[in-house]
């Protein structure tokens, strides 16, 4: 299924009415696909919350009350008879208080005058949109009142995804803790764990699994969120282990992201820079920029730099194979290589073939399509044209036949 199909079937799939064959497709694409992955998130979690609102909203306490008075009062005066005219009983009185009265009006006029037009000047400038009047403010505020509701318990329920800290266990020597030596056993976003010549630790990740961490490692707890936990590696080596099937761990190396997807897998980082990666179970995805590598079981990679992504490898690959990779990355080989790597492939190679075409010419694709096409032919949808021309999908499409085989 390609990214439109899921997106889809997403509401379908959290409300678990899609059928077996159809919810197995989306999770297997779920299992790749970081952008679909983050919109199931986004779906699920608006489902909970919408789950824990309670089925009536209470107003605001002593709103109704003021409404309530705020009518009742301009009932009483439509309803209020108009004062009847007294009858004239003295006209040269009231000719005499007229007077009277007008000559006050005359001499405050232009006071006046002037303070309405200052008033309507000063009210133009501070309020040029003022709405007119009509509009009910009392229907208003109970239309947005669900809406401030609904933001206020997202806040909270993202709030309460919070996992800080982390438990520490110390396995051997002295673990330093931001600075401290064995403080409390625990970390915190935000805060770094050292061990050093001597000393070995694990952090537990909840509902993920839990870190090994060799001696002389720095890491850095960069959120510790339900589904969005982060963590950067400085130097060193850790191991990862899952608990879940669809674990939310990532681990910054330089500029570029490994992704758990579930499984085993060691990340080490030297002091030349150079990151290397083994997945021992399952695969783990890499990421920089717009270059996406998929890494299988028993496969290798580097990064150096903390972006260059290296070709995938099998750990028991030939020595041949494994030299030419080199070259083809970090020697400048580039095409002159491409022979000799599939000369030295075996079926169990494929995925390392598969991996060279978006890094190589187009002539050089057309072979290296033959060669993987003779071990495991392309599958539905995946058209030769498509690989050559670097088709994302297709290639991850293709990636999937030959993973599943192996």
């Amino acid at each position: 299924m390609n990214c439109e199909e899921v997106k889809i079937s997403l509401h379908d799939f959290v409300d678990e009415t899609l059928d077996g064959f159809m919810k197995r497709e989306v999770e297997t694409h779920l299992r790749t696909c970081d952008n679909c992955f983050n919109e199931y998130k986004k779906i699920r979690n608006f489902f909970d919350i919408l789950k824990n609102l309670p089925y009536t909203i209470e107003p605001p306490k002593g709103i109704v009350e003021s409404f309530s008075a705020e009518l009742l009062n301009r009932s009483l005066k439509e309803e209020m008879p108009e004062s009847p005219i007294p009858p004239v009983t003295n006209l040269k009185k009231l000719k005499k208080e007229q007077a009277k009265q007008e000559k006050k009006l005359r001499k405050s006029r232009g006071a006046n005058r002037k303070s309405m037009i200052s008033r309507t000047i000063m009210v133009s400038r501070i309020s040029p949109s003022l709405p007119s009047a009509g509009i009910n403010w009392n229907k208003i505020l109970l239309t947005l009142l669900p809406i401030v509701l609904l933001a206020v318990a997202y806040f909270i329920y993202d709030f309460q995804k919070n996992n800080s800290p982390w438990k520490v266990i110390t396995k051997k020597g002295t673990v330093v803790i931001n600075g401290v030596e064995n403080y409390s056993e625990k970390i915190r976003q935000g805060e770094s764990l050292l061990t050093e010549d001597s000393s070995r630790a694990a952090v537990l990740v909840p509902s993920v699994g839990n870190i090994d961490i060799e001696e002389n490692s720095l890491l850095f707890l960069e959120k510790a969120k339900d589904g969005n936990n982060r963590i950067r590696l400085q130097k060193g080596t850790i191991k990862v282990v899952n608990f879940v099937y669809m674990p939310d761990l990532s681990i910054d190396i330089g500029n570029c992201v490994v992704i758990d997807r579930s499984g085993q897998f060691s990340l080490s980082m030297d002091e030349n820079n150079i990151a290397k990666i083994f997945v021992e179970f399952g695969f783990v995805e890499i990421q920089h920029d717009n270059q996406t590598v998929y890494l299988n079981e028993a496969y290798n990679c580097e990064i150096r730099d903390g972006y260059k992504i290296g070709t995938p490898y099998r750990s028991d690959a030939s020595e041949n194979l494994k030299e030419e990779v080199r070259n083809f990355d970090n020697n400048g080989a580039g095409d002159n290589s491409i022979e000799k790597i599939i000369e030295s492939a075996t079926p169990k190679d494929m995925l390392t073939l598969l991996e060279l075409i978006p890094r190589t010419s187009k002539l050089k694709r057309q072979v290296l399509f033959q060669a993987i096409a003779n071990n495991f032919p392309p599958p539905e949808n995946v058209t030769r044209a498509g690989i050559i021309n670097g088709d994302s999908n297709m290639l991850y499409l293709w990636w999937q036949e030959i993973e599943w085989q192996l």
